[in-house]
């Protein structure tokens, strides 16, 4: 079954739905850009060929040897630098140059390898800084365990050496060798060639876990391990190289802040692609380089002393590169297997690091060259290549990614392979001859190097990771970096972060069942065709969501899986019946959508068939969607579907049945309303004559809007089951389009279908009151194709037409403005059947929550500001007394549920001015009263509408007269505009255009009695210049002096400039005219008063004039009315009781109530009125329209554009306004916007400016201060007072900062939770550890805290203010520059405070 009538005719069209034929027959340009569409990789491919073959240059030799030549020093220095990283401790530094030799080894080897057999042709290979970080863990490993072996240390130094400071006690050096010489020379011996042994045996584990990725083509596999834990990993090494550049500089300030300048600078120039690499980059470290031993030499000084000074590493000795097979095959008995063993765990997270870098280095290769590689080609290359290296003894090696960017940027091509060639001949000379080059570089370059290193790691994983992670994965970084940092294994930190991947895998996936997402009720799911208006639709959505539950199957439904649907059944089934509720309140249709189901066992069966059972013993149908063909023989073999009743193609279909059956309900229950009141029935007959005639009831909100004919600006076209087309995608210069009667699909561009054609799918269904093709009003293109799927008529704007509208009738197409966009609001939001989603169904169920909860508050507030008819209403002249307003209607206007509804408040806006102008005495009967003239505008209205439905008949012997024939006479009223008038009402003879003016007049204006038009002249005399006339624009202002109630100022001024141009000049008018508009308001609102009189008679309040009433009751109905045969009158407050979702508990609030009679259920089809048959000069009457001339006017006016404004209008200020400005902080959020808007103001742009410099003087202070005076513990009193003077100001400035935006954000909302949770925020919790240190350590001297290092932690994230600061910055460098700043400086920080 398909719910829809439309959908079923839309299926048995076929032609137009076919999209792809539409494509093949285009032709012109726009199949040029089809066929572009059809073959875009073909097209990418070649355009991309062609780009990287036009502007690459040809290949060089001197550029070739330029990069050779930077990625050789840098390699070198890099080598170097793994040397000193795996030989770390000072009694190791006889086998530093064993280190650095098998770096170069990986290098000489890999990259020549890589130079000519990889498929990346500038490739650079070479050894890693992750495997170089693991074989100084090795080494710290087999170095503990072979000195507790050979007796070297007690338990004591042991834990000592696990430590990534420097030991207390240096082994086999001083004394401790002269007393252990046979000992050490023995640990010296296995520790060589251990380390040689597992170097060897990494990289050859290594080898064959890359040729097995490559060979089973699991590269890609590797992106499954989680992205929070291999940035975190990689964190962890960006760490433990900063603190190996800080060992190096050992902790001192002058030392490591020159290299991590240095390194920061290499950094930057690298990743903002600074300058030419090949310049740039061998400047920034030959500079510094030639600076500093030009310094040396100018100072007198040598080597020798700068190394005693500290700045240059003990001397290295060059030893040969067989020592590599020598020290290690050749003392196979060396090789303690017992400590090599200790570094299996260690092992384990060094081979998954790096295939997991390797990998992602790889992938990562598209994105930084020209190329697509391979990766699982490329990974087996390097496999076969850490296979032979494993052979040599040389540390593992894959391809460098900053040296192939690097390569590239210096050669400006992707395919020259002799830049690798040159660099790996260039390392091997330094691997087979010497590299005492080492002994002339400072420490400073080698750490500045490492922080060059590490900048990559901490900044794009630790700090950049943030902008594609969710905030509970950077939580998972930051855990993996803190374990680490405290347990200084790297082990910990991987079992950390497998334990935290673990439990954020099973907090999300434990709880998964056969259901996806939450159920979900009638009122969560849109359909595509909506049969009623919005008003409608939003009255009966209560009723879906009691009547109808939705369940979408996912997976594989069995016999574990199926306990969650049954659970939830039979739950929802024991809480109607612990709850009783009311039969006609219950569940009625249950409806599983089967799209995302796989299948279904016996067990999983069972359950669904206990299921129905269940159902149907209660009369609830369980409906189907979205099954496969044999999935849904299966269920029917099982009894649990019946095919013919129950299936149905898809979810929309069944909403769509199940929504006609609640419309069928709800049109039922109308009409027992409609029964309590002829008034309502009356009311009712009008509103469906109406729809019948036009389809305008929806646009125009409000009569001034309809004034003017808007048939003079439309076109009338009637459309064609399966034939008409209205627009197709891409199609400009189209009209708008308003559906009248029948249906038209849209279809939506939905990617492309087979054979790269457009695919287009169903979107939505439209019917009356729905605009088609919107983009035309905003001058664009339409955006879907619209085919007509039932017989009907249409309206048309063209652009000439909508530039008249737009010129001559403003406030008529500011109308149909509003309702295209309204429209177009509701189709995005809620008519794209593919995107709604649990988090979607979540925001609107809080979002109803916090309705509910601010309802009351709501009321109370417009309470104030709209008073109550009673309140303003002046007893009528004569003393008689009015039938005052027993209902509050300014509660009404003050739902919230009106202002998602403008149809349904503007009506609603009618009933609370009928109710004044009933206070008011308005329609009362009483003495004939006197007919204002029409104005001229009007007037031709009624000549237009009469020539639209006349016709010449001869009369008698007469001459052939246009006549008016009796049968149109409603209809040529309707055309005008007057719909509160009925059929019956009107003559029933035939009218000529006398008589059908008169008839016009007549229902268009009210009488009003004498004393009426006295207080009307009253009035107009208090406004009058002496002229007899006054302004427009004051008009509004006399109708609330008049009324007591405002008016909508647009509105009101349509209406009054159809009586301006009577006069000169047009914007004013004479009080014989203002009581004209009077009338007209009366008028309109009659129809409204007779509904408010049948309100009022079923509250029982024709005789209580002062009860105020604010909801319907079940006793109103049982008592004052006998309701129909066979009804509850719960059941009818209920089904009406749309607002609180029928929660009313037996009271039907006003707003509900009105709606019931305010809203068309029932779908109406009728014609349009024709065009017009007779000539322009038969319709208007050019004398009469022109017959006012210069003459006429008054000789006191003195017309200018300004005059209007001059005139005094006395309003008395509204006391509830001017409490709640008095009682508004504004000063708060004037604060507020100084210190978090800089946007704001310029005053807001300056604060947070000098705040910015605060912070960064802050930093500079806390940097400069171990520079100038060195450790805490060592400055003397004089400098520590003066170091604490400054940070008592920058926290003083950082404490006002806090306590004023604390202060502005609780007087804004002045609750306990408001204060406590601006702290829960993490900047604000950054602040306040920022500035505790000075008041707990300082002003409190509690002792324990400094023990736990309070004052250290305070300056941590005091710097780290400066990271937040960045986020504001324009400056991509900033951002990074202080996490660079935090990370080093935290390192420092919690260093000294563990050496004090």
């Amino acid at each position: 079954h398909v719910g829809s009538s439309a959908l079923q005719q839309l299926k048995q069209i076929g032609g137009p739905l076919s999209m792809q034929g539409q494509v093949k027959n285009v032709t012109g340009p726009q199949h040029k850009r089809l066929s572009m569409l059809q073959q875009p990789q073909e097209r990418q491919t070649a355009t991309k060929d062609s780009q990287s073959n036009s502007t690459q240059p040809p290949h060089s030799v001197v550029s070739a040897m330029a990069a050779a030549l930077i990625n050789f020093m840098l390699m070198f220095c890099m080598c170097a630098s793994y040397g000193m990283i795996m030989f770390r401790e000072s009694r190791h530094k006889a086998h530093r140059a064993l280190g650095v030799k098998m770096c170069l080894s990986s290098a000489f080897l890999g990259g020549g390898l890589m130079s000519v057999l990889s498929g990346i042709p500038v490739a650079i290979g070479g050894t890693d800084l992750n495997p170089a970080v693991f074989y100084g863990t090795f080494v710290d490993v087999i170095a503990e365990d072979l000195a507790m072996q050979l007796g070297l240390t007690d338990g004591a130094d042991a834990r000592r050496l696990k430590s990534s400071l420097p030991t207390s006690r240096d082994l086999c050096t001083g004394q401790h060798l002269l007393n252990h010489r046979f000992e050490c020379e023995k640990y010296h011996e296995q520790l060589r060639a251990t380390t040689i042994f597992a170097v060897a045996t990494s990289s050859a584990m290594l080898g064959v876990i890359y040729f097995a990725l490559g060979r089973l083509r699991l590269t890609g596999y590797m992106s499954a391990i989680p992205l929070s834990i291999t940035e975190g990993f990689l964190a962890c090494i960006g760490y433990k190289v900063f603190n190996y550049a800080l060992y190096f500089c050992q902790f001192e300030p002058l030392h490591f802040m020159s290299a991590a300048a240095l390194g920061l600078l290499l950094y930057f120039c690298k990743a903002l692609h600074i300058g030419r690499p090949a310049i740039v980059l061998p400047l920034v470290l030959m500079i510094p380089l030639g600076l500093f031993w030009g310094g040396v030499f100018a100072l007198g000084y040598d080597a020798a002393y700068m190394r005693e000074s500290k700045w240059l590493f003990s001397e290295m000795e060059n030893e040969p590169f067989y020592l590599v097979w020598a020290d290690c095959l050749g003392k196979h008995q060396q090789i303690n297997l017992n400590a090599w063993s200790k570094t299996v765990p260690d092992l384990m997270v060094m081979l998954i690091v790096c295939t997991l870098d390797c990998a992602l280095k790889l992938r990562a290769t598209e994105s930084k060259l020209p190329l697509q590689p391979d990766p699982d080609a490329e990974i087996m290359r390097f496999g076969v290549f850490n296979c032979l290296l494993s052979l040599c003894g040389g540390a593992a090696t894959y391809m460098q990614l900053k040296f192939n960017v690097i390569s590239f940027g210096v050669m400006r091509n992707a395919d020259d392979r002799r830049a690798g060639m040159f660099y790996a001949l260039l390392c091997g000379v330094c691997y087979f001859t010497t590299i005492e080059l080492f002994n002339y570089l400072p420490k400073v370059f080698l750490s500045a190097l490492l922080f060059f290193a590490g900048a990559g790691f901490v900044i794009d994983n630790l700090w950049g990771s943030r902008k594609y992670l969710h905030l509970s994965e950077g939580l998972e970084i930051v855990g993996i970096v803190a374990v680490f940092v405290i347990s200084g294994q790297l082990l910990f930190a991987v079992l950390a972060g497998s334990l935290l991947s673990g439990i954020a895998f099973i907090a999300k996936y434990a709880r998964v069942s056969a259901i996806a997402g939450r159920p979900l009720r009638g009122n969560e799911v849109i359909t595509r065709e909506r049969p009623v208006g919005e008003v409608a639709h939003q009255s009966l959505i209560h009723i879906a969501a009691a009547w109808m539950l939705i369940l979408r199957l996912k997976g594989y439904v069995f016999f574990s899986s199926s306990q969650a649907i049954l659970q939830c059944i039979e739950g929802h089934f024991k809480d109607e019946d612990m709850s009783c509720v009311p039969q006609y309140k219950r569940l009625k249709y249950i409806i599983f959508c089967a799209k995302l189901l796989d299948g279904m066992d016996a067990s999983g069966a069972l359950c669904m068939l206990r299921i129905r059972r269940a159902a149907a013993r209660r009369g609830v149908r369980v409906l189907w969607t979205d099954l496969t063909e044999s999935l849904a023989e299966e269920l029917s073999f099982r009894e649990i579907l019946d095919m013919d009743l129950d299936l149905y193609e898809d979810l929309d279909a069944a909403v769509t049945f199940v929504e006609h059956q609640i419309l069928d309900y709800r049109a039922a229950q109308q009409d027992k309303w409609m029964q309590l009141h002829p008034a309502f029935e009356a009311d009712a007959k009008l509103m469906r004559q109406r729809i019948c005639f036009e389809p305008f009831r929806e646009i125009f909100l409000s009569e001034g809007a309809r004034i003017g004919c808007p048939w003079r600006y439309c076109s009338r076209l009637h459309i064609k089951r399966g034939e008409t087309i209205l627009c197709r995608t891409g199609d400009a210069n189209q009209p708008l389009y308003l559906i009248h009667s029948g249906a038209v699909a849209l279809w939506e561009c939905h990617g492309a279908g087979k054979n790269h054609s457009l695919a287009k799918r169903l979107s939505s269904v439209r019917r009356q009151g729905w605009f088609l093709n919107t983009q035309a009003v905003f001058g664009q293109p339409a955006s879907a194709d619209a085919v007509a799927v039932e017989d009907g008529e249409v309206l048309c704007w063209s652009k000439e037409q909508w530039w008249q509208l737009a010129n001559e009738r403003p406030l008529m197409m500011m109308e149909l403005m509003k309702a295209v966009m309204r429209q177009e609001i509701i189709f995005k939001q809620e008519h794209d059947l593919e995107h709604f989603n649990d988090a979607e169904n979540e925001r609107d169920s809080r979002r109803r929550d916090a309705f509910k909860d601010s309802r009351q508050h709501n009321k109370d507030a417009l309470q104030t500001m709209l008073p109550s008819p009673a309140q303003t209403c002046e007893p009528t002249p004569g003393g008689q007394e009015a039938l005052a307003s027993p209902i509050i209607l300014s509660e009404v206007l003050g739902q919230k549920s009106l202002q998602t509804l403008p149809q349904l408040q503007a009506r609603i806006t009618d009933m609370f001015i009928a109710s004044a102008l009933g206070a008011l005495g308005f329609f009362l009967p009483g003495e004939e009263g006197i007919l204002p003239e029409l104005p001229k505008l009007l007037k031709e209205c009624l000549r237009i509408a009469f020539f639209t439905f006349a016709e010449r008949r001869a009369v008698g012997d007469d001459l052939p007269q246009i006549v008016l024939p009796a049968s149109r006479v409603i209809k040529a009223l309707l055309h005008v505009g007057i719909f509160h008038v009925h059929a019956e009402e009107v003559c029933k003879d035939d009218l000529l255009l006398e008589g059908f003016l008169d008839l016009g007049r007549k229902c268009h204006l009210a009488r009003l009695s004498p004393s009426q038009l006295e207080k009307i002249e009253l009035l107009c005399s208090r406004h009058d210049d002496g002229t007899g006339l006054f302004a427009v624009a004051e008009t509004t202002h006399m109708l609330k002096m008049l009324f007591g109630i405002e008016f909508d100022v647009a509105i009101n001024d349509a209406v009054a400039q159809c009586w301006g141009p009577e006069t000169y000049p047009d914007t004013h008018v004479t009080s014989e005219q203002f009581a004209g508009i009077v009338s007209w308001y009366v008028k309109r609102r009659e129809r409204d008063w007779s509904i408010l009189r049948g309100v009022f008679q079923i509250l029982k309040c024709t005789n209580n004039l002062l009860s105020d009433r604010t909801s319907v009751e079940v006793g109103d109905l049982r008592s004052h009315f006998s309701a129909p045969e066979g009804t509850l009158p719960e059941e009818m407050i209920w089904a009406a009781d749309w607002i609180s979702g029928g929660q009313g508990q037996g009271t039907l609030d006003v707003c509900s109530f009105l709606t019931v009679f305010l809203t068309n259920l029932q779908l109406q089809s009728g014609r349009l009125p024709p065009a017009c048959a007779f000539s322009e000069s038969d319709v208007l009457d050019a004398a009469e329209w022109h017959a006012m001339s210069c003459d006429s006017i008054p000789e006191s006016i003195a017309y200018s554009p300004s005059d209007h404004t001059a005139v005094a209008i006395s309003i008395e200020e509204d006391p509830s306004e001017t409490a709640d400005s008095f009682q508004t902080p504004r000063w708060a959020r004037i604060t507020l916007d100084l210190l978090e808007i800089p946007e704001s103001s310029k005053a807001a742009l300056c604060i947070t400016r000098c705040m910015a410099g605060v912070v960064v003087l802050n930093v500079i202070c806390i940097c400069l201060e171990p520079l100038i005076s060195g450790k805490r513990a060592n400055q003397t009193s004089e400098a520590r007072s003066i170091w604490l003077t400054a940070d008592i100001f920058f926290i003083s400035v950082f404490s006002l900062d806090l306590l004023l935006r604390w202060l502005a954000t609780v007087s804004l909302d002045p609750k306990l939770m408001t204060a406590v949770s601006f702290f829960t925020h993490p900047a604000n919790i950054c602040d306040l550890i920022a500035i505790c240190e000075i008041f707990f350590d300082h002003l409190m001297h509690l002792p324990l805290l400094r023990a736990l290092m309070l004052e250290r932690i305070a300056r941590i994230f005091r710097i780290a203010k400066l990271v937040m600061l960045s986020k504001d910055s324009k400056l991509p460098a900033v951002a990074p520059l202080a996490a660079f700043i935090l990370v080093i400086m935290g390192m420092y920080l919690i260093y000294i405070e563990q050496d004090a």
